[in-house]
């Protein structure tokens, strides 16, 4: 294959695309362009022509710069999905995988780096199926946007109910099973379970085999609805003492409706243990 090469304004030269050994340019099996860097070199290769055609030396190889082409695959942009979504929104509570409900067109580019940018984010966070909206780049050169159909999942080792559990058991009193579930729309589900296990029970029933999460448990019951207890007032040095009906459960802490034995005057107090409440003043 012969071409012209302009060397000055009006001057061309006709050479065959060719490289040392007789090797074309045009490599047919990659189907890569190889293209001539020829300026910087143009008075080294005339001399060296000049030399082969009086049989003083052979032609040389021209130097070359190779741009390969490859085709951008599914595969590679759902694992840069699933890192930039994974980076940003699920961090450590699981292993995030996503599947594509739209076929992959295979997109043709020069081979180099790749970086994705997701373009606006998940107002709702993470759904089990939402559409992408992102932008890919190779060297700072924008290759086009795209919106890509997803379905999401997030896998993680959760605590699930062995059996069915009623509300208000104590959770040293129950063995949960772990198992690795999808968390996608699962809200805080309880990955670690509580160190001081004693002081906890179970705050609503269970089903077996649903997981529990930070609503699942509420820091043990200690005075009931019904229970007669003392109500305190302190004010400095002075303390006041009268028994009180608790109007509902309580846990340490937690401020309950109580009602004077006596005066049958309702007030709230904050427990303090199994048998004290705190009236505030």
């Amino acid at each position: 294959m012969k071409t012209l090469i302009p060397l000055f304004s009006a001057v061309f030269l006709t050479v065959s695309l060719v490289g040392a050994e007789g090797i074309p340019l045009i490599a047919p099996a990659t189907n890569t362009l190889r293209v001539a860097a020829l300026a910087p070199a143009v008075s080294q290769e005339m001399a060296v022509l000049a030399r082969n055609k009086s049989g003083e030396a052979p032609l040389a190889a021209i130097p070359q710069v190779v741009r390969k082409v490859r085709n951008l695959e599914e595969k590679e942009i759902r694992e840069l999905l699933t890192f930039e979504l994974q980076r940003r929104f699920a961090r450590d509570r699981g292993e995030l995988e996503i599947r594509f409900n739209r076929p992959w067109k295979v997109v043709s580019m020069l081979d180099g780096p790749l970086e994705l940018q997701l373009l606006g984010s998940p107002t709702q966070g993470l759904q089990a199926s939402m559409s992408l909206h992102f932008q890919l780049k190779s060297n700072s050169e924008i290759l086009g946007e795209w919106f890509q159909p997803v379905g999401i999942k997030l896998w993680s080792s959760v605590w699930i109910a062995p059996n069915v559990i009623r509300r208000g058991t104590p959770l040293s009193e129950i063995e949960p099973l772990q198992d690795r579930r999808d968390l996608i729309g699962i809200q805080e589900a309880l990955l670690q379970l509580p160190e001081n296990i004693g002081a906890w029970e179970i705050g609503e029933s269970m089903n077996s085999g649903q997981v529990l999460t930070r609503r699942s448990i509420r820091l043990r019951t200690v005075i009931a609805r019904g229970a007669m207890v003392d109500g305190i007032v302190r004010s400095g040095r002075m303390e006041i003492t009268a028994k009180v009906e608790a109007l509902e459960d309580g846990i340490p802490g937690q401020l309950i409706r109580i009602r004077n034995v006596r005066t049958r005057h309702e007030m709230r107090g904050r427990i303090e243990n199994e048998g004290t409440v705190i009236i505030p003043l």
